[in-house]
């Protein structure tokens, strides 16, 4: 019996491969499909506010970044009487810098005040918070504008690079961002 259920065990790892350790011939493409809202929004070349959205974006975003702001607020710590508070989508600003280094900015309470690096564009998320940017091959640092505060990131690579993110020709770079300065973890 024991000798079975490894002979199946195998069997279905050499199916993964390919049939019966035989390599599979067939490349897969991944192709992305951006949510209806997203599309509808990049074709209508505004947001759900009806601001109009980065002018060099189009029906398909060809290579930049796509992703998704979320909000977090309140106390996140597990506990076995209470559910964690979910992430909820956010409606923000997002802000795209050539990438920064903590060093060539100023910070106040948590908010960029000032950033020495060059501004790129910035474009808005919908109410699902999913947004979507064309961009140049590169390196830049995202932001995300919190109204009179300043602008917030909180992902930093080992360099003290703002949140880093690589843009690659003909890809579109996925990410979320999420906004938790006022949760506690």
């Amino acid at each position: 019996m024991i000798k079975v259920k490894i002979f199946i065990l195998i069997l279905g790892c050499l199916s993964m491969i390919g049939t019966f350790g035989q390599k599979t011939k067939k490349k897969l493409k991944r192709k992305i499909t951006l949510p209806s809202s997203v599309q509808k929004i990049i074709s209508n070349n505004e947001t759900s506010t009806g601001a109009k959205a980065d002018s060099s974006s189009s029906a398909l975003v060809q290579q930049g970044i796509c992703g998704t702001i979320f909000w977090k607020a309140g106390n996140m710590m597990p506990s076995p009487d209470k559910p964690t508070p979910k992430a909820k989508p956010a409606q923000r600003e997002l802000v795209v810098y050539d990438l920064t280094n903590t060093a060539e900015t100023t910070r106040e309470n948590g908010f960029y005040q000032t950033i020495a690096t060059k501004f790129i564009k910035s474009v808005k998320s919908d109410e699902d918070g999913k947004f979507c940017v064309s961009l140049e091959e590169g390196r830049y640092s995202l932001f995300v504008r919190e109204g009179d505060k300043g602008l917030y990131a909180n992902s930093f690579d080992g360099n003290g690079n703002i949140f880093p993110i690589k843009v690659s020709k003909d890809k579109i770079s996925i990410t979320v961002f999420t906004i938790d300065y006022q949760a506690s973890y």
